[in-house]
């Protein structure tokens, strides 16, 4: 045999004999851990106090409308109705709900739009921050007891920036009583 052809063989047996091995080394995945499950919501904000509201409630976020129908002898939080693409949108102040008082206006203010049976409702925030995501194993089933009349409808809180922030179940805040009567 030449040389070369000798060279040649002795290097695929080589390269034979380092296949083999790594094929009889054990062939195992990574280890995978199991997938979070996830709490997604809305932070957004009512005066001060930071809120989260579950993203599957909330169906869009609007600006609050310029054209507002007053309804006359209902509560100071109840806005009026709007016309959301041919849809009456009743309007309502979260912020003059909870503190009391005379609603005012803010750059900021945005509108949650929470279906209550099927009807549109609007709920006026403070400000709408995003979209946030906690995984199931953060949830604390206790709320602050400082949220007054939004209080039984807290669910539960996720831990935020070192403070507990109360999830509102909106859904209920609107079939309670309260928003029923609207008021004065």
């Amino acid at each position: 045999m030449e040389p070369q052809a000798a060279a040649g063989v002795v290097l695929f047996d080589l390269i034979a004999g380092v296949d083999a091995r790594l094929r009889a080394l054990p062939t195992r995945l990574p280890r995978q851990a199991p997938p979070v499950e996830r709490w997604v919501g809305i932070l957004f904000r009512v005066g001060a106090r930071r809120l989260l509201a579950s993203l599957e409630q909330i169906t869009e976020v609007l600006t609050v409308p310029d054209e507002l129908t007053p309804l006359p002898g209902t509560a100071s939080w109840v806005l009026g109705v709007a016309n959301n693409r041919g849809t009456l949108l009743p309007i309502f102040d979260l912020a003059a709900l909870t503190a009391g008082g005379a609603p005012t206006r803010r750059d900021a203010d945005r509108v949650l739009v929470v279906r209550q049976e099927g009807l549109p409702c609007g709920l006026v925030a403070s400000e709408v921050i995003g979209i946030r995501r906690f995984a199931v194993t953060e949830r604390v089933a206790e709320s602050p007891a400082e949220l007054g009349v939004l209080w039984p409808f807290a669910e539960a809180a996720f831990p935020l920036a070192d403070t507990l922030v109360p999830v509102i179940a909106l859904e209920r805040l609107l079939g309670a009583p309260l928003m029923s009567l609207g008021s004065a």
